[in-house]
């Protein structure tokens, strides 16, 4: 992903930490920090990019679409043929128990992370169903501002009760995850208006002169945010389930982003140590690979750890074993990302 201005290091590190989020509670799967994370940490990615976009930017629907393709599905599309292969390869060497080694290949079309799959690289669920709420949004924006947020709560809400009424079979059957695209178009819609009327430097400048009031807000909002995930059951868009009530969601969701978003614009005013603030924001400008490449990479540093530490101690299940695997996937994707961006990407 290419360098932001660093008045923008803030959006840089809301991404970082959310995307390490990402990365930590697909490897240790029970516990508080994962019912935490997974009480904000995807509607984030949908609210930040909704933050970014500017339709200005393109002189077109077409050109719009042109861009966003290339930017999004060439990616998503050279990264699922590759994690397929390493998969592919894996499961044939160790011998495991495979009903089909094309069905995922070709279930990349679908895009669906629900259900059995895109079982190679389910985290890939993400691109084509951003790429799905963008295409919408492109159009319902037009609407004007309070018309464009209404009709995107309109099909949320229309969207909760179509799966109240077909169940599994009405979101499993959607493609590019349409059902979790159905519910980020609020997230995306409301940052995409927020922005419109408060540029970056606005904001920072807001932040900068009102530290201890952030500070306040920002723990306020991380106690609330707390209590909703402790107290309610997790919602997983790429999985379509929904444990708790949908309103819970959507409100823990939002208290998530504002919180991480003002804690990050805090960081970004005070004095914060160089190389913190600079891997950080390297993560966030390099999310979309983390996401594209954390899942199999993961997968076998937990093997790794299990068989070289205790084979008998699940890894998901142990805080010190998981942080050894999410530090070997961390330093794995990090190398990764750097032959591909110096080597492929030559920047």
């Amino acid at each position: 992903m290419t360098s932001a201005p660093s008045r923008f290091q803030y959006i840089d590190l809301t991404k970082g930490i959310g995307i390490l989020t990402v990365v930590w509670a697909h490897i240790m799967l029970v516990g508080w920090s994962h019912r935490l994370i997974y009480a904000f940490h995807m509607p984030l990615f949908f609210f930040v990019s909704g933050f970014l976009f500017k339709a200005e930017k393109f002189a077109s629907f077409t050109d719009f679409l042109k861009k966003r393709f290339k930017r999004l599905m060439i990616p998503y599309a050279i990264y699922s043929v590759a994690t397929w292969a390493v998969w592919a390869v894996f499961r044939y060497i160790t011998h495991s128990d495979v009903e089909s080694y094309f069905m995922p290949l070709l279930q990349t079309v679908i895009a669906q992370g629900s259900g059995e799959f895109m079982v190679h690289n389910s985290a890939l669920w993400f691109i084509p169903c951003l790429f799905a709420v963008e295409i919408i949004y492109f159009f319902i924006r037009k609407t004007g501002e309070i018309a464009s947020l209404a009709l995107c709560v309109a099909i949320a809400a229309l969207n909760y009760l179509m799966a109240c009424i077909f169940g599994d079979a009405y979101m499993y059957g959607l493609p590019w995850n349409l059902d979790a695209a159905f519910y980020a178009l609020p997230f995306y819609a409301l940052a995409n208006i927020v922005h419109k009327h408060y540029s970056h430097e606005q904001i920072l400048g807001l932040v900068k002169r009102n530290r201890i009031a952030t500070l306040l807000t920002t723990a306020a909002l991380g106690a609330a945010l707390c209590l909703l995930a402790f107290n309610f059951q997790e919602c997983s868009m790429g999985s379509s389930s929904y444990q708790c009530h949908i309103g819970i969601f959507f409100v823990r969701a939002f208290i998530g982003c504002f919180a991480l978003i003002m804690l990050c614009a805090l960081i970004t005013s005070v004095a914060t140590p160089r190389w913190i603030t600079n891997a950080l924001s390297w993560c966030g400008k390099n999310s979309l690979d983390i996401m594209c490449l954390h899942i199999p990479v993961k997968g076998i540093a937990m093997i790794l750890v299990s068989k070289a530490l205790h084979p008998a101690v699940d890894v998901s299940e142990s805080g010190a074993y998981s942080a050894i695997a999410f530090v070997m996937t961390m330093v794995v994707c990090t190398v990764l990302i750097y032959g591909i961006n110096k080597y492929i990407r030559h920047q």
